[in-house]
């Protein structure tokens, strides 16, 4: 699994998208309200761009299930939170260290690590709860006049520096040297005030959305018991190491705690399940996880016996062998037994119906599954991709035509790709051109969407399609002038020859 260097990502998250969890002095110490710096829209700007950036980078975990469930999470936090009426967009990142930050304009990014070592809901929504309050109290755009937003460039090559560096330290310090160089004004230091604030208010919102409000201080409790007596040898988890988490602390955030009614609630299903995919995505030997989680399962080694025989079937997938349909079967058929239907399950038997070279049974599968789940990004996108593969490019452009607009920038790039291979395999050559260039420019790479939507102009198209292309290569190019990064006259000349 692509795992960041701790120095690299430690840096990243605390000079670029400012609270980092568990801070003991990380938020900006930038005076009143006043004095800020960022619109709503700046705010809203750089963090589009900054997500974009690290989506470039191959550091997010886009997967619609995980993604789902964590944007479900996320906003019944938002929801219940003192700026109910404030946009946010969830993510994972693909990293095994437990941590999650906050970025501009409602971006909260949450580790994949942080996913698994948290024992229940509960202490997950405590994390998103604490990072929403650094929002929605605006620690990050609260700063003093002298400071000025990190610009899109120094992103880029901080970004590339972070990339570098898990490959080769020295360059990879090298390179985070040279963008703090370029933007040594934009240093923030946090205050414990903030840091504290953002306890308080995380906790109102963590029971605002029926979660026990214990679980952020048990939480914090916990994580230290387990690295207090860590070794110099043994790397504390990152926010341990950068923030510490003081015994005050803990106990102002137990206290705080006592002032709602405590309600043990039980992990919901998804969570569970968010959990068992995600494990068996991060893992680079999907046998190997395969025979773990058995044993797991035979010995009763689980705090939920669904997560291990979901993981099983996913795994079982995961590896393409057929040799493991009976066992995928299995699981799935006390997954269903045990909940009925859910849309996971289906979409987890239609894809073994396609391991099994069934196409028809799988495209019947997702039919039913669309008409019970209309509008379900998740279901859609999957049932997406198996349409394709069975050769059934109308039916796939149809479903993906047939998603509630979410203002393009919800879409991730898997999306584009898939409506532009479908549209490619139809003939509809312009149309496939400008879904490629949403692909590439939500994915960060906005000089390929600029040659997509060039040659997509050579081909045949009716005047709608051609002054949405127009417009959306006029909108790109200026973005592209704007961040410096336009294209000499002899590139742009070579991009257009391309075929």
């Amino acid at each position: 699994m692509p795992h960041f260097s701790s120095l690299l990502l430690s840096l990243l998250l605390t000079l670029v998208t400012a609270p980092s969890l568990l801070a003991e002095s990380t938020l900006p110490d930038i005076g009143n309200p006043a004095d800020q710096s960022l619109s709503p829209a700046e705010e809203m700007e750089q963090g589009q761009a900054f997500f974009r950036e690290i989506r470039q980078q191959a550091y997010l975990l886009e997967d619609p299930e995980v993604e789902n469930y964590i944007n479900s999470l996320g906003y019944n936090l938002g929801s219940h939170s003192q700026q109910s009426q404030q946009s946010f967009r969830f993510f994972v990142v693909k990293d095994d260290s437990i941590n999650a930050f906050a970025a501009p304009g409602g971006f909260i990014g949450v580790n994949t690590g942080l996913i698994l070592k948290t024992h229940n809901e509960g202490e997950l929504a405590a994390v998103m709860a604490h990072e929403v309050a650094h929002v929605t109290q605006r620690h990050i755009a609260r700063r003093d006049n002298e400071s000025m937003p990190w610009s899109m460039a120094s992103m880029a090559m901080l970004a590339a520096a972070i990339l570098i560096g898990t490959q080769n330290p020295e360059l990879g310090q090298a390179g985070i040297m040279t963008a703090l160089a370029a933007n040594m004004q934009v240093q923030i230091d946090f205050t414990r005030a903030h840091e504290a604030e953002a306890d308080r208010v995380g906790i109102d919102t963590l029971a605002g959305a029926g979660f026990d409000p214990l679980s952020m201080p048990d939480f914090f409790q916990r994580l230290q018991d387990a690295y207090k007596y860590t070794s110099g040898e043994e790397p504390l988890p990152e926010f341990l190491r950068t923030h510490p988490v003081t015994l005050d602390r803990i106990a102002e955030a137990r206290d705080r705690a006592d002032d709602y009614p405590h309600q043990l609630q039980e992990s919901s299903v998804a969570y569970q399940l968010a959990r068992a995919k995600i494990l068996v995505l991060s893992s680079d030997d999907a046998g190997k996880l395969l025979k773990q989680l058995k044993k797991s399962l035979a010995q009763k080694k689980y705090r939920s016996e669904r997560a291990v025989r979901y993981g099983i079937a996913l795994a079982g997938l995961k590896t393409e062998n057929t040799k493991y349909s009976t066992e995928i079967q299995q699981q799935l058929d006390w997954l269903r037994q045990k909940d009925n239907d859910r849309e996971n399950y289906r979409i987890l038997a239609a894809q073994l119906a396609m391991l099994n070279q069934q196409p028809e049974t799988a495209a019947s599968i997702c039919q039913q599954t669309l008409d019970l789940y209309p509008g379900d990004r998740m279901v859609t996108l999957a049932c997406a991709q198996i349409f394709l593969d069975s050769q059934q490019s109308q039916t796939t452009e149809t479903i993906l035509s047939q998603l509630p607009d979410q203002k393009n920038f919800n879409y991730n790039p898997a999306y584009y790709r898939l409506l532009a291979k479908a549209q490619h395999d139809r003939g509809k050559t312009a149309a496939s051109r400008l879904s490629m260039a949403e692909a590439y420019y939500q994915n960060g790479q906005t000089g390929q969407a600029v040659t997509q939507l060039k040659l997509a102009r050579k081909a045949k198209m009716d005047f709608y399609l051609a002054s949405q292309i127009d417009a959306r290569l006029e909108e790109l190019e200026a973005l592209l002038l704007a961040q410096n990064k336009r294209p000499d006259k002899k590139q742009r000349k070579k991009e257009d020859e391309e075929p």
